[in-house]
């Protein structure tokens, strides 16, 4: 995956999935995904699954990327974070990029071949935003609202606080759904700068028919939108 994905793609649909299956991955892919997300070595703060070490997710990893033809991407780890060797061994495995918190990346991600996606937490010092330029990151995750407020309604504040840090940098920026984004809102994200949408457990769900359906709406949506 590189910024070609961003370049053609008016407004991107990522999905991260609920587990490192082939069954969430297949189902995205099918109903519009234009990416799909794993994740090793973090728990997921929406769902509390404790997602397996790299070792484990890379038998995952090799039976998606024969089944779909999309971009696959993967969370490395937090605290917890993958070695040099491991991300190396992900881009080998099938993966085209990493999302990952700025302040949980060690340098050795900024040399990797795949594409990187940088995250800000809720926690990150906005007053920094315009330096990350600087990392030369292919892509941005505003990924800054508490914890406290996920699952809650998109606010106008948090529109202004995206618009303000899509200001700052100089690549494309990626809102994932830690608010309860509904499709109708992604035009308003798409009229402030955003280039795509991360959609997780929060909108998606975790059953499969709900999976299916909800992803597929996202993807309506989006085809819907005004240039």
């Amino acid at each position: 995956m590189n910024n070609e994905l961003f370049k053609i793609k008016d407004f991107s649909l990522i999905v991260s999935i609920p587990e490192n299956s082939l069954a969430y991955a297949t189902a995205a892919a099918k109903n519009g995904a234009d990416a799909v997300k794993l994740h090793a070595n973090v728990k997921h703060r929406v769902t509390g699954k404790l997602h397996e070490t790299w070792d484990e997710v890379k038998p995952a990893v090799k039976t998606i990327s024969k089944r779909i033809d999309i971009p696959i991407g993967i969370v490395p780890g937090s605290e917890t974070m993958a070695t040099e060797n491991e991300i190396n061994d992900m881009f080998e495995a099938g993966l085209s990029f990493f999302d990952v918190y700025i302040e949980y990346a060690p340098l050795y991600l900024l040399k990797n071949k795949m594409h990187k996606m940088l995250a800000l937490n809720y926690t990150f010092d906005l007053s920094l935003t315009p330096y990350i330029k600087n990392l030369k990151p292919d892509s941005l995750e505003i990924s800054i609202i508490n914890p406290d407020s996920y699952g809650e309604r998109l606010t106008t504040e948090d529109l202004l606080k995206y618009s303000k840090i899509i200001e700052d940098i100089d690549c494309p920026a990626f809102v994932p759904t830690q608010k309860r984004i509904l499709p109708e809102e992604i035009q308003l994200l798409k009229d402030v700068g955003v280039s795509g949408i991360i959609i997780g457990p929060i909108v998606t769900g975790t059953d499969m028919d709900q999976f299916s359906h909800n992803v597929n709406e996202y993807k309506k949506a989006i085809q819907k939108l005004r240039r």
